[in-house]
């Protein structure tokens, strides 16, 4: 899976990196800024041409924008909402990690961080991420299902129209059959599977 780090020390960066290819997780980007942090998630155009970037960690502290308004932006956005953001912090205080929450952190790690501690966080962050993508899936698939049962109770009604049914016998009557009707379905559904017979026009055109 890919995981974005962001901060602006590059020794922060090396080690970071270091811990995480040593655990398998090869897929390992960096960003010195949050400016390139956004470039990187393409925020300029909500996430249009973003990375798969399945994990962000950054530091809290960093130059002209901080990790938190970073967060806030990133979470603002609807293709990027649902990315897990760890948060790498210096300070521990209740108001700094209060407003790291509410811009959306999904966790956070103080300096100087456990190797230990850092991994067990990432992993938690990543299989959460597995369970949103899984959900996201699934929820798409039940709409495609509903969407296709939609359309097949919409043709079964069309074809209830098409054919008339006697009420006290309950048998169909052919020569009542709109045939205009019946022409407009068929034109309107060219995949539909029928028992196809050549009319007499047709045979004699054959012919």
């Amino acid at each position: 899976m890919n995981i974005l780090l962001v901060d602006d020390s590059p020794d922060a960066r090396l080690l970071l990196h270091k811990i995480l290819r040593g655990a398998g997780y090869r897929d390992t980007h960096s960003a010195s800024s949050a400016h390139d942090a956004f470039k990187c998630l393409d925020l300029e155009h909500d996430g249009a041409g973003a990375k798969a970037i399945d994990l962000i960690v950054m530091d809290v502290r960093m130059p002209e924008t901080d990790g938190i308004e970073a967060c806030r932006r990133i979470k603002a956005v609807e293709a990027l909402r649902d990315i897990p953001i760890i948060m790498i912090t210096v300070r521990s205080q209740p108001e700094v990690l209060q407003e790291a929450f509410d811009a959306g952190a999904t966790d956070y790690i103080k300096k100087p961080f456990e190797e230990v501690e850092l991994l067990a966080r990432v992993k938690a962050a990543l299989k959460l991420k597995k369970e949103i993508d899984a959900r996201k899936n699934w929820e798409q698939e039940l709409t495609k299902t509903i969407s296709e049962l939609d359309m097949a109770l919409h043709d079964m009604t069309a074809l209830q129209q098409l054919i008339p049914v006697c009420p006290t016998c309950k048998k169909a009557s052919a020569d009542q059959v709109s045939q205009a009707a019946l022409e407009s379905y068929i034109q309107a559904h060219p995949n539909a599977k029928f028992h196809y017979t050549v009319c007499s026009s047709c045979s004699i055109t054959k012919e």
